[in-house]
């Protein structure tokens, strides 16, 4: 059987262009518009392909939400190869004039990258032109600096004085307010009341596992119906993001891409709140995948991981983004970062710029512990107290039982905080809030002295008791100071 595969891009480069929130919005919905109009001509003109993935919303009852939904690319299946250059560059020229860019500026800048293979099954056609693919995104396109100039002037017209045709495409209205970082920092506030309110937080998230569900989805002949199951998956998913006070830029199959306050609008909780909504979400993906596929032995469990950039709202915006790419790619998702993925990676950069880094699975009690700290964080003081208490006596806190069942841990813990960091002269709620940050260091403690050897595969190293208390610390000191900003502080200085 032979297969179709196309690719649409720069999307990088196109995000890299985008300064302001609607810039970064107008730059994703290009490309998703571009694979709807593809996706469009090919339904139209050619009879003989029958789609695989991505779901096309025909009749747009899904789709017409105001955020693309649309992938960067596209699988078919078909009897015999077919010329399909003419085809897309028709849908290119669609495209072009109906979005209002210069045909010839849209056929230099905009690539779209197609290949026709013979495979055995579907299965072995999505791996292997997903490398193909992989391979020709590496080749430069032909843009001139004009054609670049062009988009980048394009992006721009976002204003409620200069409307971008993409508005009426995307949410049939001639304009609708895409709010700039300090008003999503602000989650409809009319100043800042608390430290929170000067940073937003970009969020990027992938499901894990998908590529061994794709698969067998793909084996099962039924990826196209699961591809609407992922296409609704980000339309509930952009409708709660909008409700928190945040806004979304990307909902494509399984990954996602938003920006967001802290603290949501009203009582909607916090980032971490939304990110368990959009987690229940998921579950009807998952729940999907054990029907359709419980026939099928030691299939992988679904989730979803995070990378989580917070930055101070006039930080540059697509910095922001690249950071939180990086933490979701290269902590969260991360085999050797975190065990069985399903995690959040979380990067905080002050605008005094000091930044600090949280990795944990949502798995873990200590992401339940994590939101109880929250809630009970008091003033700076004691967060700085505790937090100097415990780096300060390193020597001491290595001495503490290093192997399962840790007899006598919690004992020299307790007299630990009642004498070192001394909780004789606090308040109820110190108190309550220091019980909260010891539970939270013998969650820590015991599951690093709990896991089972490993070698750094840099150095060959394999790593000594001396590294694991350094980790556990660092990644105390970190939670300590999660949970103090998203708590906050009141802003006196307004």
């Amino acid at each position: 059987m032979k297969y179709l595969a196309i690719n649409i891009g720069p999307i990088g480069q196109t995000l890299s262009m985008a300064r302001k929130p609607r810039e970064f919005w107008a730059a994703s919905y290009l490309f998703s518009y571009l694979m709807q109009n593809i996706l469009k001509t090919i339904d139209e003109k050619v009879k003989s392909l029958s789609l695989i993935s991505p779901y096309y919303d025909k009749d747009n009852t899904i789709s017409k939400i105001g955020v693309g939904l649309y992938p960067d690319r596209a699988f078919y299946e078909m009897n015999e190869a077919i010329d399909i250059n003419p085809v897309l560059q028709e849908a290119l020229t669609n495209f072009a004039c109906e979005v209002n860019i210069r045909v010839q500026t849209a056929q230099r800048y905009f690539r779209v990258m197609s290949v026709q293979e013979d495979f055995p099954s579907q299965e072995e056609a999505i791996a292997g032109l997903n490398k193909i693919l992989d391979w020709m995104e590496l080749s430069p396109n032909a843009c001139q600096p004009d054609d670049y100039d062009e988009i980048l002037n394009y992006l721009k017209r976002t204003t409620n004085e200069q409307p971008s045709p993409l508005f009426h495409i995307a949410l049939n209205k001639d304009y609708f307010p895409i709010d700039t970082l300090e008003a999503i920092a602000l989650a409809g506030n009319q100043k800042a009341r608390y430290s929170y309110h000067r940073y937003v937080c970009i969020v990027q998230a992938d499901g894990d596992n998908m590529g061994s569900v794709v698969k067998l989805m793909a084996q099962k002949g039924i990826l196209n119906g699961f591809s609407k199951i992922l296409m609704d998956f980000g339309r509930k998913s952009c409708d709660r993001i909008s409700e928190f006070g945040g806004q979304p830029i990307y909902a494509g199959g399984d990954d996602l891409l938003f920006i967001a306050p802290i603290v949501g609008r009203g009582s909607n909780g916090t980032i971490l709140d939304l990110i368990r909504d959009l987690d229940s979400y998921f579950h009807t993906i998952q729940n999907y995948v054990k029907e359709k596929l419980k026939d099928v032995p030691d299939v992988k469990e679904t989730s979803m991981s995070y990378g989580l950039s917070v930055i101070y709202y006039k930080y540059p915006l697509y910095e922001g983004w690249k950071i939180a790419a990086s933490q979701l790619f290269g902590k969260a998702k991360n085999k050797e970062k975190i065990k069985g993925k399903n995690a959040i990676a979380l990067n905080i950069r002050k605008n005094s710029g000091s930044d600090f880094q949280l990795i944990m699975s949502k798995k873990a009690i200590e992401y339940d512990k994590l939101n109880e700290m929250i809630l009970f964080t008091p003033k700076e003081t004691l967060v700085s107290a505790i937090a100097h208490k415990i780096r300060a006596n390193e020597a001491l806190l290595s001495t503490f039982p290093k192997q399962p069942p840790f007899d006598g841990f919690d004992i020299r813990l307790k007299a630990f905080y009642d004498h070192v960091v001394d909780l004789e002269a606090k308040t109820e709620e110190e108190i309550k809030y220091a019980r909260l940050t010891q539970e939270m260091f013998s969650l820590i403690y015991r599951s690093r002295f709990s896991m089972t050897e490993e070698t750094n595969s840099t150095t060959d190293k394999k790593e000594t008791d001396e590294d694991k208390i350094n980790q556990i610390i660092s990644q105390f000191y970190s939670t300590l100071r999660v949970a103090k900003f998203i708590k906050g502080e009141e802003v006196k200085d307004e």
